[in-house]
Order: C-alpha cells, then sequence, then structure tokens
C-alpha cells in the first residue's frame, strides 16, 4: 500500500516539477512528510521519500497531522 502511495506522489511530483507553477509545495511537503512518519517503512521507500523532498527543495521534518491508511 505505502509502495503504491509513493508511486502515486513520485509521478505526480515529477510531472509537476515541468509545471512549477502548479506545485502547491506545502501541500506535497506535507503528503510526503506525513508518509514518512509512518513506521516499518523500508529503507528504500525512506529514501524515496527524502528524494521526493529534496525535489521540492524542502527539509524534512515531521508530520504533526493524522495519516489515514
Amino acid at each position: 500500500m505505502v509502495k503504491t502511495e509513493i508511486g502515486e506522489l513520485e509521478r505526480a511530483l515529477k510531472a509537476l516539477v515541468h509545471r512549477p507553477w502548479l506545485i502547491r509545495r506545502e501541500y506535497w511537503a506535507l503528503q510526503i512528510e506525513c508518509l514518512l512518519g509512518r513506521p516499518a517503512l523500508s529503507v528504500q521507500d525512506r529514501q524515496r521519500l527524502r528524494a521526493l523532498l529534496d525535489l521540492l527543495g524542502t527539509p524534512v521534518a515531521e508530520c504533526s497531522a493524522s495519516v489515514q491508511p
């Protein structure tokens, strides 16, 4: 399930990077940070999520919102 969510985020952000006027950085950063806050993420999934945050130019922070399964 998490791999699917990460894949969807990757596709969306890669498309938006080419259209910077559409990016809502705070929204996407929050989505990524919430996924990073999930327990038992694989090392590969954490690396993918951090790469997405780097793509947005956003430092890694803790998620303060509740996570929906």
